[in-house]
């Protein structure tokens, strides 16, 4: 009997060993599910569909790391520049419908791949922990070639692209301010809450481990992956967006970055709708669209708060 017994518990160990291995390469390297999709968007594409010009292919790297994106240059530029990130399993192409938000205020548009997606180099997507350093790189070059000063350049990003904005925002760099759509508040609760919802709940008695492996494979810190934690820090503006539809992320997660921004010029905004316009892909709401305009004025963030039409 104890025989048995300790070969069951080595069995289970050794199943719970492998399959946490498994799950860390799921966290790692998050599935693509609109890979398909992306695919017939890129054949039908034209940037004139987001009232956009044809952008300059850019390049840039960070250490071993190559990153590939666009560069859109406003020919009556207000002094202001804006940095677009995706969201995790995404790419630059989900950016292109809020790009015109900006755009026809008079804002240059950097947009790239983070690493591990797209067309940019990388093995691994680290939640934040790396990618505010691939950050930090986009702002300096997109600096170099546009000419408007770091602290002039505005960073959008949703999910990923929004918990790596706040993290970049420790108050170590340069860098306007930071509109937010959906952050994460940490690495380890959205991973928990994210693989629950994929698989079960029991999934988390395999996180701790898979983190753990996470942490190795990906050269990471799990736990100072936290925007939450970050805000602490902020001093910049910061307009945090957050959809009450979101199933990965609780809106006491906003609540909880938001009490911990550390800058007074804060707004927060919770919306029940995607925001676009049904049946549209290439456009917004003019909720969302006036919405981010007005922090924009409120704030004194671009050099005039009207439209331009190009």
């Amino acid at each position: 009997m104890k025989k048995s017994l300790s070969l069951f518990f080595l069995i289970t160990a050794l199943l719970m060993l492998v399959a946490s291995y498994f799950l860390s390469a799921q966290i790692l390297t998050p599935s693509i599910p609109s890979l398909v999709d992306e695919g017939d968007f890129k054949k039908q594409l034209t940037f004139s569909d987001f009232s956009l010009p044809k952008p300059e292919s850019i390049r840039f790297q960070n250490g071993t790391i190559r990153l590939r994106g666009w560069y859109f240059k406003h020919s009556k530029k207000q002094n202001c520049g804006i940095i677009l990130l995706h969201g995790i399993s995404e790419s630059k192409y989900q950016m292109l419908p809020y790009a015109p938000i900006f755009w026809k205020r008079g804002c240059s548009l950097f947009v790239y791949d983070a690493r591990a997606h797209g067309d940019s180099d990388g093995k691994y997507s680290t939640y934040g922990f790396h990618e505010k350093m691939d950050l930090e790189r986009a702002v300096e070059y997109f600096s170099e070639i546009d000419n408007t000063p770091e602290d002039q350049i505005g960073i959008f990003g949703v999910n990923l692209g929004a918990a790596t904005a706040l993290q970049f925002a420790d108050g170590q760099y340069e860098y306007g301010f930071i509109i937010a759509d959906s952050p994460f508040k940490d690495m380890r609760s959205y991973v928990e809450q994210k693989y629950s919802i994929s698989y079960s709940r029991l999934i988390r008695f395999l996180t701790p481990l898979s983190l753990s492996f996470a942490e190795l494979r990906g050269d990471l810190l799990v736990n100072e992956v936290s925007p939450e934690n970050i805000a602490k820090l902020i001093s910049k503006p910061v307009l945090l967006l957050y959809d009450k539809k979101e199933k990965t992320i609780s809106p006491n997660e906003s609540d909880s970055i938001f009490q911990n921004l550390k800058t007074p010029s804060k707004k927060i905004f919770y919306f029940e709708n995607s925001f676009f316009k049904q049946n549209q892909r290439n456009a917004v709401s003019e909720e969302y669209d006036l919405l981010i305009g007005n922090f924009l004025k409120e704030f004194k963030l671009v050099g005039r708060s009207t439209s331009i039409s190009d």
